[in-house]
């Protein structure tokens, strides 16, 4: 026994313009509100709650730009590229593999070192100071 076959979309929109009544639950009602340029949705099987969980006012420090809205702030981190051959990059690659580390950890363990060859200290210069 096979299943019996869906109506076509054709089919589908024939019933309804002929007003047949359709299997689908009544939907909201939709009524206007005494402001005449709001519509609004009235169902009788929900009720709410007033929102006490949910904070009404923003923060004294949170920035706000024109007509109120949360502008967001970048902090901008300093980027360096380095330019070097793809055989570098690879060994590098393995060497990070190899010790169980990122090739990141690698460049900053070089730049540690030519940083403290010259006087310098790099975690007092990544700090800003």
């Amino acid at each position: 026994m096979s299943k019996k076959p869906r109506p076509s979309i054709n089919d589908q929109l024939a019933r309804i313009a002929a007003g047949a009544p359709t299997a689908e639950p009544p939907r909201d009602t939709v009524t206007a509100s005494p402001r005449d340029d709001v519509t609004t949705l009235q169902r009788d099987d929900v009720a709410t709650s007033p929102r006490v969980n949910v904070a009404s006012e923003r923060p004294a420090d949170e920035p706000t730009g024109p007509e109120g809205y949360k502008r967001r702030v970048r902090y901008e981190k300093p980027h360096a590229s380095i330019y070097a051959h793809p055989k570098v990059f690879k060994a590098l690659r393995e060497i990070a593999a190899a010790t169980d580390c990122k090739p990141h950890d690698l460049y900053i363990e070089g730049l540690r070192l030519v940083l403290r060859q010259h006087g310098r200290d790099f975690d007092a210069l990544n700090r800003g100071e």
